[in-house]
């Protein structure tokens, strides 16, 4: 009886020490928030983009639309989001779907730290990372490896902090859906304690596998 006492105390303490486990997300969606702000595609093109909100633990949704149309001009998506003091973002899951045209070498993707960011070729150079991109997968991954058309480079995860970034594509329109994973940063003592109570589950374990049957 002690024994099961003991193991839902850890299992409790455990659980406590999970960031993110029960928090509000935020969620903008182009269709009913209204569209993003256009870059401004100029030799010293530097953009502000639109506010989409402070991230918190979770996951966090921003779904758009942007690329080449039969309008005039070209739908080129700029956000800005917040990371807020003691959370990190983790991961930018995303799904990248071809509504028309051709993607060829992909639609470009960047990110800054700060409210606005570069977007011409003589500006894409102050980008943190930037990369060319036509299938889904983790984004943050894919600015971790390095910039490909020039910037400062970022090490993931990304601490608390303004953020922009810019989508464009030349050659087909795109609908996007990036799924920001935000979680606390984790403190030293908070590790200390994960694996002690890892090494206690573990210990009570083997202790109930090698005890006698009675």
């Amino acid at each position: 009886m002690r024994n099961n006492q003991v193991m839902m105390h850890a299992v409790c303490g455990l659980a406590l020490l999970l960031p993110g486990m029960a928090s509000a997300a935020i969620a903008y969606d182009e269709t009913v928030s209204g569209d993003f702000v256009s870059a401004i595609l100029e030799p010293s093109g530097v953009s502000p983009g639109t506010f989409a909100g402070v991230m918190t633990a979770g996951v966090n949704t921003i779904t758009g639309t942007f690329g080449n149309s039969a309008a005039a001009g070209r739908d080129t998506d700029v956000f800005s989001f917040e990371i807020p003091a003691g959370q990190q973002l983790t991961a930018i899951d995303l799904t990248y779907a071809v509504v028309s045209g051709d993607p060829v070498n992909g639609s470009y993707f960047g990110i800054q730290d700060g409210l606005a960011i570069g977007t011409s070729l003589e500006t894409v150079g102050s980008n943190l990372s930037n990369a060319l991109v036509m299938e889904n997968g983790d984004l943050l991954s894919e600015f971790d490896r390095g910039p490909e058309f020039g910037g400062t480079g970022l090490t993931a995860p990304l601490g608390p902090g303004n953020y922009t970034m810019f989508m464009s594509g030349l050659d087909a329109v795109v609908d996007y859906r990036m799924d920001f994973n935000v979680s606390a940063i984790p403190e030293p003592e908070t590790y200390a304690m994960l694996l002690a109570g890892l090494g206690l589950l573990g210990a009570m374990a083997r202790r109930k596998k090698t005890s006698p049957a009675k």
